[in-house]
């Protein structure tokens, strides 16, 4: 989401109360928030309250607004919420969209996401979008855990492999669908002739699917009753045209703790009982490629489509850039760039100054970024202010691991 030049009434009631020698101020401002997310976007006026005060490390902002107290600079935990699928369900830290909000969490309860972003854009986000965490969560079931298989044109991702489970994978060896059969791809005279066979064995299977899900939905009487006849033939018909679909694709292993980078246009498809998180820049477009459930969120396939147009080639493997003892950089896209840090017991780390704000969640382990403590699976914003002023980020955002255990955290900015 994109916010306006909020910033700018904030910074001159800073400068007038910087200039004089007075330990603290406040100002009221009105703020226009438009929720353009919604099913029917609107905008509404948020009506805050601001306090400088000064401090050691410089000065310090915080805002009052709907009964909450938020430090401004200080890293802020992300709450989560919990958005179903098919194949299980997505728990969402930095989402704001009609199905779901996120929060962050304040001293007095919950704050909106895109309230507290609002507050003071410039000074959180330095003028970049906020980037998409999310934790893919699948059921351990074979084909109703497996998630599309998909392509994206402008959506990049990456998935760090938190947890493999094992009523699915019992050698704790799971899996992702992930590009195309080389060797199969070597049998056709022509990569023309590879896609058009896929695409063959694609419509043959949607055609088996939507008998079925077709009959799923079918009204009573005698309507229903041929549907469900028609079903059982669908039904029965069903594994080996998945079979003949599937066996154009590759499938690549994958253990806890495993990197997978999802570049454009490389068909994907987690596999169930695999659980993920995933970093992905600000974008919602996919194109479904095929699906072994019926899709609720759109009428169609987009196969014709998505099919001409994907790579066919193996992904290239991916070198992790070593950027200091204990960090790694696991991806660098235009817009996307994620650490994984690893931090030895009583080991602390600094926070880069440069990137525009820093996403940080815990993968295993717990670490304290300033005076919030983050559990496993737990994330946390940290403002674009505090990570560019060196003192305001020595004291208010160094990372430390107070346990007696190793710790293992990642870090997104889209300018890392």
């Amino acid at each position: 989401m994109k916010y306006p030049d909020a910033d700018a009434p904030l910074a001159h009631a800073l400068a007038r109360w910087s200039a004089t020698i007075a330990p603290a101020g406040d100002t009221c401002l009105t703020i226009a928030l438009e929720r353009h997310w919604l099913a029917t976007p609107d905008c509404v006026s948020l009506e805050a309250r601001y306090t400088f005060r000064r401090e050691p490390w410089g000065v310090a902002l915080s805002a009052e607004l709907d009964g909450a107290t938020i430090d401004l600079d200080a890293p802020i935990e992300l709450l989560t919420v919990d958005i179903a699928k098919p194949w299980g369900r997505e728990i969402w830290f930095t989402g704001i969209e009609a199905r779901g909000e996120c929060a962050v969490r304040t001293p007095t309860g919950p704050l909106p996401l895109s309230k507290y972003l609002a507050l003071a854009p410039g000074h959180l986000l330095r003028g970049q979008p906020l980037l998409l965490l999310k934790i893919l969560d699948p059921k351990p079931e074979p084909v109703t855990g497996d998630l599309y298989f998909e392509v994206h044109r402008e959506k990049q991702e990456v998935y760090v492999v938190t947890h493999v489970d094992r009523t699915a994978w019992s050698d704790g060896i799971g899996g992702i669908r992930f590009g195309m059969n080389q060797a199969l791809r070597a049998e056709f005279a022509d990569d023309d002739a590879f896609r058009a066979a896929y695409l063959l064995a694609v419509a043959d299977y949607e055609r088996i699917r939507r008998h079925i899900d077709g009959a799923t939905t079918a009204p009573p009487g005698a309507a229903a009753h041929a549907g469900a006849s028609a079903a059982d033939v669908a039904i029965a018909q069903e594994p080996a045209a998945r079979a003949a679909m599937e066996r154009f694709t590759a499938l690549r292993p994958l253990t806890a703790g495993d990197v997978v980078v999802v570049p454009t246009w490389l068909p994907h498809s987690l596999l169930h009982g695999v659980r993920v998180v995933e970093f992905q820049t600000p974008t919602y477009e996919r194109y479904i490629l095929s699906f072994a459930q019926q899709v609720l969120t759109q009428s169609h396939w987009d196969t014709a489509y998505a099919v001409p147009r994907m790579t066919l080639d193996a992904p290239a493997a991916v070198d992790f850039a070593a950027i200091a003892p204990g960090v790694e950089q696991i991806v660098r896209f235009n817009d996307l760039h994620v650490w994984r840090v690893t931090l030895a017991p009583q080991q602390s780390f600094d926070l880069p100054a440069h990137p525009a704000y820093a996403l940080c969640m815990t993968v295993n382990g717990s670490v304290q970024i300033g005076a919030l403590a983050l559990g496993p699976e737990r994330a946390a914003f940290v403002p674009g202010a505090t990570l560019a002023d060196a003192a305001r980020r020595r004291a208010l955002a160094s990372v430390y691991n107070a346990g007696n255990v190793s710790a293992t955290f990642l870090i997104a900015a889209p300018d890392l």
